[in-house]
């Protein structure tokens, strides 16, 4: 069970956003700390098809989309990348490619999100378990031709929470997202990303996080019926280098304004401005010598 516990986070931490997200969406927005993978070459055809390692990291967390309360995360895991033409385990997070274009792919992604168990305002509820997802990706690329066009990732995912005893469905999210990537950075070897990325959540999931049902009603927190909507938008920063062929760290900020969110008459969604902060290392000595295909 640790084991997997451990995965879980490894995967939240090292994904998307960003790996989600930093999960970067509405999972990745909630418990997701901040995260990226190590630089990687500019030229394709020096990538590995596949690395294996150990990734370790902690960050500054918030518990959840306008929670006013966060917490210190840290982990230790194995790591293994993948990049493959289909089944792709790399800097976008973990996904199955189904169509690949010079502008435009399609492809299955996943995302992860912490749990949250020791939060103020949702004492006497239910906690907040681990948050996984999975659904179709497109993502255009043809605003590159342009001086400092991004990337534009559309996002589709279906939610589901465990406590690895049970699991619940908890709705879908939709997550565009804008990324731009600078490398290099002051004419270092460096990967400079920044990515914007607002949130809209269907009504299951609004209800997860901002739902207070009348028998957990308290003086101080009345009883609210959650709506479909605007969740925020997170503002993403993330500096990542490789040291050498086995060697990466990276560093990043995300923050999330809640400001004109459909649940902002909740009373747990207590502050508008969440910021998380996380950084790490990736040690990754056992490569392949085959290279990827790009």
């Amino acid at each position: 069970m640790t084991s997997i516990r451990y995965c879980a986070i490894a995967i939240a931490m090292v994904m998307v956003m960003c790996l989600c997200g930093l999960l970067p969406s509405a999972a990745s927005a909630a418990q997701t700390a901040p995260s990226a993978p190590a630089a990687e070459p500019d030229d394709p055809a020096q990538r590995p098809k596949w690395e294996a390692g150990l990734v370790t990291g902690a960050g500054r967390v918030v518990d959840y989309p306008g929670a006013d309360q966060s917490h210190w995360r840290g982990f230790a895991a194995p790591l293994f990348i993948y990049r493959g033409p289909i089944l792709r385990v790399d800097q976008d997070g973990i996904r199955g490619r189904l169509l690949k274009t010079s502008d435009i792919e399609f492809d299955v992604t996943g995302s992860a999100a912490f749990s949250a168990r020791n939060n103020d305002a949702r004492q006497g509820m239910p906690p907040l378990d681990y948050l996984f997802g999975v659904g179709p990706q497109v993502i255009y690329k043809g605003l590159r031709k342009m001086p400092g066009g991004p990337d534009v990732h559309l996002n589709l995912r279906a939610l589901v929470s465990t406590d690895f005893h049970r699991t619940h469905g908890r709705g879908a999210e939709f997550t565009p997202e804008m990324r731009w990537r600078f490398s290099p950075v002051a004419g270092l070897p460096a990967a400079f990303t920044v990515s914007l990325q607002p949130t809209w959540a269907d009504r299951t999931l609004a209800r997860y996080f901002y739902q207070v049902d009348p028998s957990q009603a308290t003086p101080t927190r009345p009883a609210y019926d959650a709506r479909s909507g605007y969740l925020g938008t997170a503002l993403n920063l993330t500096l990542s280098r490789r040291h050498s062929q086995s060697l990466s760290w990276f560093a990043t900020v995300r923050s999330m304004s809640l400001h004109g969110a459909a649940n902002a008459a909740s009373p747990l969604l207590r502050d508008k401005t969440n910021v998380s902060v996380g950084a790490g290392l990736l040690w990754t000595p056992w490569q392949s010598q085959a290279r990827a295909s790009e």
